[in-house]
């Protein structure tokens, strides 16, 4: 069983279309969720967010262990909760990041460091997501043409529900490889 810690952007909370179709793959898999909420801070990006993310990560790891003793904790974060990617370096937690901030270093360098299985996913009309930086880690990358920070595709509405199968098939296939013990890079 998976206890999936759901950690929120900037802007973006756990009520986005993508942490909706997370809950929906987990609650049809009959797993657990926790989600983290937060009220961002005034010039939290100019002193650094990692304390202020990792902290209320913690505290969510925490209830998710308290209330599932036997779940294996996986992080699903996006764009700002990204800088979570060292605490799941140091407890070796499963994770995908959803358009992670690759234009910080220590954010690359910790999904980089962290051996437990990671999936990055991002498009390539985001400023923050740079492909050479996300095929660096050497974990999974999952990545969307022409789609922005919210994974969101030019045109018709079709193309966005069809990122969002995409996006859903990918976790589906991370949290059964997860499950299995397997790592889902091959």
């Amino acid at each position: 069983m998976i206890t999936a810690v759901l950690v929120p952007g900037g802007g973006y909370t756990t009520q986005g279309p993508l942490f909706d179709l997370a809950d929906a793959v987990l609650t049809a898999r009959r797993d657990a969720v926790e989600p983290v909420e937060w009220s961002v801070p005034d010039g939290l990006l100019e002193v650094g967010p990692e304390p202020f993310v990792r902290v209320h990560v913690a505290a969510a790891l925490h209830r998710a262990r308290t209330a599932a003793p036997h779940g294996r904790p996986v992080l699903i974060a996006k764009s700002l909760g990204s800088h979570a990617a060292a605490l799941a370096a140091d407890e070796e937690l499963p994770a995908i990041w959803l358009t992670p901030i690759l234009t910080d270093d220590s954010v690359v360098e910790a999904i980089t460091a962290n051996r437990a299985p990671q999936l990055l996913i991002g498009g390539t009309d985001d400023r923050f997501w740079m492909p050479q930086a996300a095929e660096a880690t050497g974990k999974q990358v999952l990545q969307i043409a022409d789609a922005d920070h919210s994974l969101r595709v030019p045109g018709p509405v079709r193309r966005y529900a069809e990122v969002l199968a995409t996006v859903g098939t990918a976790m589906e296939d991370f949290f059964a490889a997860v499950t299995a013990n397997t790592d889902p890079t091959g």
